[in-house]
């Protein structure tokens, strides 16, 4: 199983002059975008381990939330973003105009933003094929019941 934490105490960001330096990569841009897209579930951590069942979560991403969650004023929130078997532990600073920070993700494969910008071109060609395939099919039957006499 593919791990990958994001704390680095040497690139800390500063959110602003009133908040703590976030020691987390900040999410925007193309690259929010991309992960929002790619992870389109949602939820909101609050007890992580009552919340999930901790077979399915490897120890150091509990550590790596459970850091991140105990650091005094650092997110308002964090959620897990996540599809089948792919997901990422997301701090969240602000309500009008939220920050995203990257916390931990894990899952199958290591997975680099580029990959994970073909998955979604690939999901959405594979999509329009179905679409066009089934609209198709449709006319060809409308076509032969017109044509058959049905």
């Amino acid at each position: 199983m593919f791990i990958e934490t994001y704390y680095d105490e040497t690139a800390a960001v500063p959110a602003t002059t009133s908040e703590p330096t976030i020691p987390y990569p900040e999410l925007s841009g193309e690259e929010l975008t991309v992960w929002r897209k790619y992870l389109p579930i949602r939820r909101q951590v609050e007890n992580l381990r009552s919340w999930l069942n901790t077979d399915t979560i490897p120890g150091p991403v509990i550590t790596e939330i459970e850091r991140a969650k105990k650091a005094p004023r650092l997110f308002d929130r964090i959620e897990i973003w996540s599809r089948t078997a792919d997901p990422m532990a997301v701090g969240i600073i602000g309500g009008d105009k939220p920050r995203y920070f990257s916390i931990v993700r894990w899952g199958d494969a290591e997975l680099t933003l580029e990959q994970v910008k073909k998955r979604l071109r690939i999901e959405q060609g594979m999509l329009w094929l179905t679409s066009v395939g089934g609209i198709l099919f449709c006319l060809a039957v409308i076509l032969a019941l017109v044509t058959y006499g049905g």
